[in-house]
């Protein structure tokens, strides 16, 4: 279980993603991207690990502003995202989010830089049996598991990652496609120390 959750924060952007092979059948190098237009919320579908057996979904929620985001994680110990099954909770809080220039990724995709101030990073346990998991591991050096509470990881090394810290700035790129029914974001994985992701995820969000 802890190997798996490492395995999974290393792939969460803001929590989460797929890898970088985009497809090319959709145009999407002339959406404008605004605040209004992704005010609300945008869900990823259910993603399966066939091999542990289990699965995530991601929402996003922009705030009515469009100044504040919440990237939530859910993770389940079945496939196909049954909600009865879930796991634990990873959720990264970002506000005074901050649209910046146009650019073009190394894979030709249009997309909007944008940055944001970090508010909190947690993570939640859903059962038991992964609150004592993480509990007696001492789980990003910390001892405050208990199921059904949100515990912050906000600057803590977990494993091989730290984490922003609280009042960290996090940068990111983000697309709209032309058709204006789902939103990527950027590959963090390839991310420098500083500045913005050079790639997208494939994953995709939809209101």
């Amino acid at each position: 279980m802890i190997k798996y959750i490492f395995l999974l924060f290393f792939s969460i952007f803001l929590l989460s993603g797929c890898g970088d092979e985009l497809s090319t059948s959709t145009t999407d190098d002339s959406a404008n991207i605004t605040k209004a237009l992704l005010t609300g919320t945008w869900t990823a579908k259910c993603s399966d690990n066939t091999t542990a057996k289990t699965s995530s979904k991601t929402v996003l929620m922009f705030s009515a502003s469009g100044n504040n985001l919440t990237a939530t994680t859910t993770n389940y110990s079945n496939e196909s995202c049954v909600s009865d099954n879930q796991s634990f909770v990873f959720t990264k809080k970002l506000n005074t989010l901050a649209l910046g220039s146009k650019d073009t990724t190394s894979q030709n995709q249009i997309i909007n830089k944008f940055t944001a101030v970090v508010t909190d990073i947690t993570l939640e346990p859903k059962t038991s049996y992964v609150s004592t998991s993480l509990y007696s591991t001492s789980f990003c050096e910390l001892t405050s598991w208990n199921s059904g509470t949100a515990t912050s990881v906000a600057g803590q090394t977990c494993g091989s990652i730290t984490y922003n810290a609280v009042n960290d700035i996090h940068s990111d790129i983000i697309q709209i496609n032309s058709e204006k029914t789902f939103i990527r974001l950027g590959n963090i994985t390839n991310a420098p120390s500083t500045g913005y992701p050079k790639t997208l995820y494939t994953q995709e969000y939809y209101k």
